[in-house]
């Protein structure tokens, strides 16, 4: 093949003088050897596009006119004109309309049209007269022969005589079958050396033309036809495939049938040796029966007449009872073993959560069809973990070590981005034998062959392969889909995709764990712990080189801030052993300028990923809008970055519409502007940038976390129980999407007054909020002081007081430093009321459970610990008993009711001391804020969690004191008649359900 660089024919480029050469240079280099977009079923025409697309970039044809082309020719053009970007006009006709040839450019005639027209020059019914300077391309003309040498006209005499009128000139290119060339005077200049051969142009430059396209166009023939081939040898090797699959079941059914036979033979052996045994043991009995019977006689006779009867009574009376023999002592029955278990599994163990009922033995096995990526992580290691939480055995595995006994253990199987082989054929075989309910799962649109071409997935391109080896890869991942039950898919875009495929098909979002949750959030601390350096980093965290056309949508953007703004830095990542960039640089010239400001970081594993994005002040995401490859994309970048306490600038794709709210959460930019203005924002605001980041920690804690997918995994495997089962399932997940959307937790601002991080992970934050109790709030500290729990956060919150609180919280903390992990001291702007001071603390705890305790009660020193070894993964709150004081006599305790949330219904029964899950307070968008109702906050928290079905547990200890006095918010506040009417007219709003039976005011003494 010659070299498509160097001397490759290309009148356009032949530098001869002659005034007959064709039209000035249109490139850098011939495009007779442009990429071609062939679809499998509708080639027809490809070997001419060679030369088509040398005649449309050296005519550059006002009007490209197609007229019955195949989808390969329409579909190549198009793109040609694109990547060219050449001033005409495409216009696409099924059928042939003679009007449609009178316009000026160029005309392409499938075969089947011009074929299907009548000509007849005697008749006049030939074509119009042709606009000046246009051409005509007709597909499939045989070779030309004079009107003259012919009597009757033939096949090859008709498209000539579409010719008739004297100014249109003919020739014919001879690839394939032929294309027919018409052109109307003034002749382009690059055609017309074929209408001239006596003019100037050198013969041999005409010959070497034609023999190039011939060769152009027959290469793209020839892989027509070896893809065709190709297919039908893959169509070959997956009958065979399957044969071989259906030859080794029944190679597995005969060895079974012969085990089972073997089994059989050895039960029969067994039985017999037990009837032999039974038979011997029985006669000896009879034996020893006859022998006991015999030594009775005696007796018999002794008691048979009234004499014998005195005489043995008065026997009795003198020596002793009368010696019995012995009698035999029946055998010892051997039970039957019972029958062996399920094999187990390689995996993480993760325990059921606790209250959890163990459902029927559903066994879950993921298959990982690219173990080495990171997608392993999120689709197959953590909701192989949520099925456990749920109550489910699952485990996974890779697919190329994927067992028959594997399958055999398996009542579900869910197979991500696995393509199909004779492996993943015997796999579908077996399970479908055993009844295995299958699923597919991917996190792409990786299952529309159709989608493998470079102009949707630039990735294609950049990652160095090819559109067929990924058409290929998405031809095998669909027969794999094709051959499920349902489908999972991380994003609702890419499973309203799959629903074309599999109409049952549930969206699991990808999620974070609770490791990568404590890193980031560490990682956090440390960053805002550390002196800062002045600079503001901008985050692009690509893990491979197929974005190159998502980062060009920020690209400009970007360039225009760093040369703005010197104190901003780029960060870019690096494979580490080779240096190598992820992001190819080199297609970006414009960043060249600013390569001082570009950061460069080696690549870490997903372990380590967290602490790299916590190094950022603004992470970007940026995707290509119109792609549906890109619509279909999760949010990872927006959820992880969240967590590391970074806020998230991202392209408007539809998954990051759902879930970022713009300006709240993060920012959403598409256009270069949209772009500058976001990250001129973000980088000169920085309260806004941690706000942002805030909110966004709060918004995804739940969405995108390991309790949620818990709770999704319960229901859509509940499901898999029958009719009645998938009916409730059903009912469930149809509630869900009428639920509201999650609200975000209202945060007042604050000021720290004491701040202390010893950077190490507590697992409980005591959260004490206080408002004029300085006579009362230092009980509330020393009872927190005096925990058995040895590592622990404690924040403050002083609600606006007005008394000498705040400076004695900070005395008492300055004095016992010593014994927190982290201290806190937070002062409200102004007077919040306590829901909104609550939610301040809790939204500065660093924790996985906080414990609200108000400034007037106290703790019993085992209240942490023993609070803490009630809860699990999946509980959303502990409360313990509490016991009231400071009312003389008074000993009555609260929280005496177990767990059932219907009680809530009619009132509330748990107090707002309980041990919380953060989660779960963020999944119920924290506490109220109405400073017009305050009171019930805790019971209005209670009630959101009771909607989103998440348990509390109760821990029958009295671990707490509550204070009775005339002073308290309950008494002077919550419980006055006015107020009371406020605060149940509330809680009725936001919570429908409710039948109050207490709404009328009533003090608590």
């Amino acid at each position: 093949m010659p070299d498509k660089h160097a001397n490759t024919f290309d009148l356009a480029h032949d530098p001869a003088p002659d005034t007959h050469r064709v039209h000035p240079q249109r490139g850098t280099r011939s495009v007779l050897f442009d990429p071609v977009i062939l679809h499998n079923t509708d080639t027809a025409g490809c070997e001419h596009l060679p030369c088509l697309m040398w005649l449309i970039a050296n005519t550059a044809p006002p009007t490209l006119t197609l007229v019955g082309a195949s989808r390969t020719v329409r579909d190549t053009l198009a793109f040609f004109l694109h990547i060219r970007a050449l001033p005409t006009q495409l216009v696409v006709h099924e059928t042939l309309c003679l009007p449609q040839l009178q316009t000026p450019g160029l005309h392409y005639l499938a075969q089947s049209a011009w074929q299907a027209w009548p000509v007849n020059p005697q008749d006049g019914n030939t074509l119009p007269a042709a606009a000046p300077g246009s051409v005509i391309l007709l597909e499939g003309a045989p070779t030309p022969t004079p009107h003259a040498a012919q009597a009757e006209p033939t096949e090859a005499q008709e498209w000539q005589n579409l010719a008739y009128p004297q100014q249109v000139l003919c020739c014919r290119f001879a690839q394939g079958n032929g294309l027919g060339v018409l052109a109307a005077r003034p002749v382009p200049d690059c055609l017309a050396p074929f209408f001239m051969p006596d003019g100037p142009c050198n013969a041999h430059d005409i010959i070497r033309l034609r023999q190039r396209m011939d060769f152009a166009g027959q290469a793209w023939l020839d892989k027509v036809q070896l893809a065709r081939a190709t297919r039908q040898n893959h169509a070959l090797q997956a009958e065979l495939e399957t044969l071989r699959a259906d030859s080794l079941a029944l190679q597995v059914r005969t060895s079974q049938q012969g085990l089972e036979l073997s089994a059989l033979h050895a039960d029969a052996a067994a039985s017999r040796a037990r009837a032999q045994a039974d038979y011997e043991h029985n006669q000896a009995l009879a034996r020893r029966m006859a022998d006991a019977s015999a030594r009775f006689e005696p007796i018999r006779r002794g008691v048979s007449s009234v004499p014998g009867l005195v005489r043995l009574l008065a026997r009795t009376m003198l020596k002793g009872p009368f010696p019995l023999p012995d009698l035999p002592s029946p055998s010892a029955v051997a039970l039957p073993p019972l029958p062996a278990g399920k094999p187990g599994m390689p995996g993480t163990t993760v325990e059921p959560a606790r209250g959890q009922a163990t459902p029927t033995a559903l066994h879950v096995l993921f298959v990982a069809g690219e173990p080495d990526t990171p997608g392993m992580q999120y689709r197959c290691v953590r909701n192989a973990a949520a099925c456990q939480r749920a109550g489910y055995p699952a485990a996974w595995k890779d697919c190329a070590g994927v067992t028959p006994g594997d399958i055999a253990w398996a009542d579900v199987v869910v197979l991500w981005r696995v393509g199909y082989s004779g492996h993943v054929s015997i796999m579908l075989q077996l399970a479908r034998q055993k009844g295995a309910r299958i699923i597919f799962d991917t996190d792409d649109l990786t299952f529309i062959p159709h989608l493998a071409r470079i102009d949707l997935i630039d990735g294609i391109r950049s990652a160095g392969t090819t559109e067929e080896r990924i058409e290929t890869v998405f031809t095998d991942m669909q027969r794999t889909l094709m051959q499920a039950d349902m489908g999972f898919a991380p994003t609702d875009t890419l499973a309203d995709a799959m629903r074309v495929y599999r109409p049952v098909t549930h969206t699991v979002p990808n999620t974070y764990d609770a490791a990568f949750l404590a890193q980031a959030r560490l990682a956090c601390r440390a960053k805002k712990a550390a002196p800062s350096d002045g600079l503001v980093r901008i985050g692009y965290a690509t893990g491979s080189r197929t974005h190159q056309k998502d980062f060009a949508c920020a690209c400009a953007a970007l360039v225009a801030i760093l040369r703005e703004k010197p104190q901003v830095r780029l960060v870019l990542f690096r494979e580490a052993e080779t240096r190598r960039p992820v992001l190819l640089t080199d297609e970006f010239p414009a960043l060249e300028p600013v390569a001082a400001q570009i950061e460069w970081r080696d690549m870490v594993p997903l372990a380590d990923l967290a602490q790299e994005l916590a190094r950022f002040d603004i992470c970007i995401a940026p995707l290509e809008v119109q792609s549906a490859f890109c619509n279909a994309k999760s949010e990872i970048k927006f959820f992880e970055s969240a967590l590391a306490g970074v806020p998230c600038i991202a392209s408007p794709t539809a998954p990051f519409r759902q879930c970022v709210v713009h300006g709240r959460t993060g920012l959403l930019a598409d256009t270069q502007p949209e772009w500058e203005d976001a990250l001129r924002l973000l980088v000169d605001k920085p309260e806004l940038r941690a706000r942002m980041a805030r909110d966004a920690h709060h918004a995804v804690l739940w969405q995108f976390g390991p309790q949620r997918q818990t709770r999704l995994f319960r229901t859509l495997l509940a499901s898999l129980g029958g009719e009645d089962a998938a009916a409730r399932a059903a009912e469930t997940l149809i509630a869900r999407t009428r639920e509201h959307a999650q609200s975000l937790p209202d945060i007042p601002d604050c000021t720290v007054l004491f701040e202390q991080d010893r950077l190490e992970n507590a697992v409980i934050s005591v959260v004490i909020t206080n408002y004029n109790y300085a006579h009362l709030v230092l009980e509330a500290l020393e009872s927190v002081r005096a925990q058995t729990l040895q590592l622990l956060d404690l924040i403050v919150v002083d609600d606006g007081s007005t008394d000498e609180s705040p400076p004695l919280i900070q005395a008492w903390m300055t004095r016992h430093s010593a014994r927190f992990n982290r201290l806190l001291l937070l002062r409200t702007r102004q007077n919040a009321g306590l829901g909104a001071a609550r939610n301040c603390g809790v939204a500065h705890t660093e924790t996985p459970f906080f414990l609200p305790l108000d400034a007037d009660n106290r703790l019993l020193p085992s209240a942490c610990a023993r609070l803490l070894a009630a809860m699990d993964d999946m509980t959303a709150y502990a409360y313990p008993v509490m016991a009231q004081f400071g009312a003389p006599g008074h000993t009555q305790t609260m929280g005496e009711d177990p767990f059932e949330p219907m009680r809530f219904m009619a009132g509330n029964y748990i107090d707002a001391l309980a041990l919380v899950a953060k989660w779960a307070w963020a999944a119920a968008g924290g506490y109220y804020t109405n400073p017009a109702a305050m009171g019930w906050e805790d019971y209005d928290l209670w009630c959101s969690l009771a909607e989103l079905g998440l348990r509390g547990t109760h821990v029958p200890t009295i671990l707490a004191e509550y204070r009775v006095h005339p002073h308290s918010m309950t008494n002077s506040v919550t419980e006055t008649t006015a107020h009371k009417e406020r605060v149940v007219a509330l809680l009725e709003h936001r919570h429908p359900w409710l039948r109050l039976v207490q709404k009328a005011a009533k003090e608590r003494v």
